[in-house]
């Protein structure tokens, strides 16, 4: 995949392009990759993906939780195919543009696009200035019909973007058309479950702006020095230890290397409870033993390849 990071000449030109966010990249933004990669199979030119950093919403200064980084976008993208990435700068420039005369002054007189391919609900432009109003664009448009899994209407990022804020992993992941993850450091923490016979890593997420899935117990594979482990995490305050602020602790399975200071990767499988305060530490450590046998159990119906 060639990766553009500003508008040059080597951009092959007579692209059949689309245009958009594509935060997580999902199964409706995958739907769009391949009608794409089709029609510009079907009249013998390359696809052009071109996406917006910094997200419009960040720009205008609200707060969003992201569901990938850029580099999670790149990655995707190149597994789903696309050939030429651009990533346009979206500045106060482009966003007064409406979507007429970003078609006229960007994608055909700067890159020379030959057609424009647009998502059922996707929109160009400033929203005062003619966001629906592309008829009269040099070049032809079209819009494809909504993408559909199961009959379920709401494939955005938006969607699922609730459905991890839920902690519905399963759904949200049919959705995104992969496993959601996150990356993150090991900290020092509390040194609580070393105490109770669950050892776990504290991690401090990497990137400030992604989605972390709401409270609660998870099963998750945990990818460390580019082995995967299974293992099972926990996102909240600690209510049995009465704490104050939300940690993410991680207990992988069969692992006892001293990991403190590295980088690692969760991929979240399936929710196993919602958080819960216990009348004791007994009664937590029970239900931890509880967790790991579903734990343990989810991935010899699904297992890892353990590298």
């Amino acid at each position: 995949m060639k990766v553009f990071r500003e508008i040059l000449s080597e951009i092959p030109r007579g692209c059949v392009a689309t245009v958009g966010v594509f935060d997580g990249v999902h199964s409706g933004h995958q739907y769009i990759i391949r009608q794409l990669k089709q029609m510009a199979d079907k009249v013998g030119a390359e696809e052009l993906v071109i996406t917006m950093n910094p997200h419009p919403a960040e720009f205008f200064g609200r707060k969003i939780s992201l569901l990938s980084t850029m580099d999670e976008k790149l990655s995707l993208f190149e597994r789903f195919g696309v050939r030429n990435l651009l990533i346009l700068n979206f500045n106060a420039e482009i966003a007064a543009l409406s979507g007429t005369r970003f078609i006229d002054e960007i994608l055909v007189s700067q890159l020379s696009v030959s057609r424009l391919l647009l998502g059922y609900n996707n929109s160009i432009g400033h929203k005062e200035n003619g966001v629906s109003e592309i008829s009269s664009a040099k070049i032809p448009v079209s819009r494809l019909d909504r993408f559909h899994i199961d009959y379920y209407d709401d494939i955005s990022s938006s969607s699922i973007r609730r459905l991890l804020a839920s902690g519905d992993i399963e759904l949200a992941n049919k959705y995104l058309g992969y496993e959601y993850s996150l990356s993150g450091n090991v900290v020092h923490g509390f040194g609580i479950g070393h105490k109770i016979g669950f050892p776990t890593a504290n991690i401090s997420p990497l990137y400030a702006d992604k989605i972390i899935p709401s409270n609660g117990s998870y099963i998750v594979s945990a990818v460390v020095d580019g082995k995967t482990f299974p293992a099972m995490l926990n996102v909240g305050s600690r209510p049995t230890f009465d704490g104050q602020e939300n940690t993410i602790e991680l207990h992988i399975l069969g692992y006892d290397a001293d990991i403190y200071g590295q980088n690692l990767n969760i991929v979240f499988k399936s929710r196993l409870r919602s958080e819960q305060k216990f009348d004791s530490v007994e009664d937590l450590t029970a239900q931890l033993r509880k967790d790991k046998e579903a734990v343990e159990s989810y991935f010899a119906k699904n297992p890892l390849s353990l590298q």
